[in-house]
């Protein structure tokens, strides 16, 4: 029989004999037979838990071992603690229950949010298969085990503290096997160097290409630092960005600080632009690309604008001395005529599609000369989601210089247009619908590998995601001028608004379903951002605000990593106070409760 916790009863033991063994009541005791005349009677307590036997029999249970009907039938009583929901020893496993479920429920929640390559889709696969909570915790205790035993502690060479491996990092092998020297000073890692640069290569430069690839990768492995493909200067400038795409704890100048990510190799390649002296390099234009694009990832949106002068200014002097540049470089000609001509399209397709957003007029000439790449698919054009394992596709390369160079002309007339002529205050309605007439014909013959959908890459995504951000900013000019009696007019520029921002938050979704969140393109931010505005316009439709808490949530989760998404966040955040707008149940507090860098909590 199990010992019961007394001290939770107020009833008697039974009495001992002279062996000092307890001795069974053969009959009840009379309840009155122990109260005195003039005493007053006090309710029996009830039993928090009833015993077995008279659980069995379903009969009331009054408490005591043992309790009243056990005495009258002679049966041995036995109260299971465990069942009474009142003790303390019960409470404790329920909440040690719930604790697990809780701590389950975050290990789950975090697994997701790191987006692991193959724990996710098993860890769904499970949760379909109705197996037990017991067993879903038990996977991932296993593989958390598993994931802990790899982790071996190493000596970094870029720092004094201690840099340690996961599983991740063991089976991380680099696109691009390139050496750290003599190139840079803040590391001599070549492995560190080389998933930068397959960092780089993988994620920006798919969407901001101004860089011949092969002939800057060929130039590094070499070593020279004389090379016309590769500088100092440029490579630190492509080492600073690649660090806002990396987990790595090298990645940070001040170790554990992610709001000094990428700037000591932002620091060394600002003191190679200080000697370059205004030399005319094709890796110094290069390099400014980048530059600019730091800016902006950090959110020096006014010193990005300044960069942007220079950027058309280069452009300028690689255009007027081509000829001569191609003709020094002797017998690489050809490349250097190839190199020239790769920079120029990305660069001035980038330039457009910022000063549309800047609203600032065109500091730079109209290309007029170069000639569109040949779109040919070469079986080795491809693109691989690195870091993850999955299995390459088409890049299609070339037809997405040629269609980003296309629209980036039609960009730079609407910017000359809107914002060329300070005296032109009245925008023609039919002038903007023009531009979307050229935007509509672009798209339809754009090649079929580039068209959204069609196994699309990260480049071919945005490139979408701009031709939607120039509907939005283009329009937007037309919408306060437009007149009460214009109904049909403006109601068009509504529904052309609210559906190019619906499609950028689709793409979004879909880049945030296919690739790792921190590698969301730079510029796919200020669309975003664009996208929202334009929704708060019409909220009353159930798509719009769908589209525009979609598109919060991206730029929260963003916010975690860039300061630029903080920027553009606490922007819609002033805007939505300003304006008294009323946000869908859930946005507020997002936009409330934004999250801070380390550095903005020490200012």
């Amino acid at each position: 029989m199990k010992t019961h916790i007394w001290s939770f009863f107020s009833v008697k033991m039974p009495p001992r004999d002279s062996k000092g063994s307890r001795m069974l009541f053969t009959q009840a005791p009379d309840s009155t037979s122990h109260q005195t005349e003039g005493t007053p009677s006090t309710r029996a307590k009830k039993a928090t838990t009833a015993c077995q036997a008279c659980q069995k029999r379903k009969s009331k249970c009054v408490g005591g071992e043992p309790c009243e009907p056990c005495q009258k039938a002679n049966t041995e009583c036995v109260i299971n603690a465990d069942n009474d929901g009142r003790r303390r020893i019960t409470l404790k496993r329920k909440i040690e229950s719930l604790e697990q479920d809780r701590n389950l429920f975050e290990r789950l929640v975090e697994g997701i949010r790191n987006d692991e390559e193959r724990q996710v889709p098993e860890i769904l696969n499970m949760i379909r298969s109705n197996v037990s909570l017991d067993e879903i915790r038990l996977y991932l205790t296993e593989s958390q085990s598993t994931s802990h035993s790899h982790n071996v502690p190493m000596k970094s060479p870029t720092s004094s503290s201690k840099r340690f491996m996961d599983v991740r990092r063991i089976s991380d092998i680099p696109l691009y096997e390139v050496p750290s020297q003599p190139w840079t000073s803040v590391t001599t890692d070549g492995s560190f160097v080389s998933h930068l640069v397959s960092h780089y290569f993988t994620w920006q430069h798919s969407t901001l290409n101004w860089i011949d690839r092969d002939l800057f990768l060929a130039d590094m492995r070499v070593g020279k630092l004389d090379s016309r493909f590769c500088s100092p200067l440029l490579v630190n400038i492509i080492l600073a960005c690649a660090c806002f795409y990396s987990d790595y704890p090298e990645v940070f100048a001040k170790p554990d600080d992610p709001s000094t990510r990428g700037e000591h190799f932002l620091e060394e390649a600002m003191r190679h632009l200080a000697m370059e002296e205004d030399r005319l390099r094709l890796t110094t234009l290069q390099a400014w690309g980048d530059i600019y694009t730091i800016a902006c990832i950090m959110g020096k949106d006014r010193l990005g604008s300044q960069y942007l002068v220079r950027i058309a200014d280069c452009i300028g002097q690689v255009m007027n001395n081509r000829q001569r540049m191609i003709s020094e470089a002797n017998e690489q000609a050809p490349e250097m005529a190839r190199s020239i001509d790769i920079a120029i399209f990305g660069l001035f397709s980038q330039y457009s599609v910022a000063i549309l957003n800047l609203q600032k007029g065109a500091t730079v000439n109209r290309p007029t000369t170069l000639k569109y790449f040949p779109e040919i698919h070469d079986p080795d054009d491809i693109w691989t989601p690195y870091p993850r394992q999955g299995e390459p596709i088409a890049a299609h390369t070339n037809c997405l210089k040629n269609g980003l160079f296309d629209q980036g002309l039609i960009m730079w007339e609407i910017c000359d247009y809107l914002f060329g002529d300070e005296n032109n205050t009245r925008v023609d309605p039919e002038i903007i619908n023009t531009f979307h007439q050229r935007f509509e014909s672009w798209a339809e013959k754009l090649p079929q590998c580039i068209k959204l959908g069609y196994a699309s890459t990260p480049g071919v995504m945005e490139m979408h995601m701009r031709y939607h951000n120039a509907i939005l900013v283009m329009f937007g000019f037309v919408t306060p001028i437009t007149k009460e009696g214009e109904s049909t007019t403006k109601d068009r520029i509504k529904s052309l608004r609210t559906s190019s921002a619906r499609h950028i938050g689709t793409m979004l979704s879909q880049f945030r379903s296919l690739w790792p969140m921190e590698c969301m393109p730079m510029t796919a931010m200020r669309y975003a951002t664009v996208a929202l505005f334009a929704l708060f316009e019409d909220l009353d439709d159930v798509q719009n605000q769908r589209a525009l808490t979609d598109i919060v949530i991206t730029l929260r989760a963003l916010a975690r990593r860039w300061q630029f998404a903080k920027g553009l966040l606490r922007l819609v955040q002033l805007t939505t106070l300003k304006q008294d707008t009323s946000l869908p149940d859930g946005t507020v507090s997002m936009l409330r409760d934004l999250p801070s860098s380390s550095r903005e909590a020490q200012t």
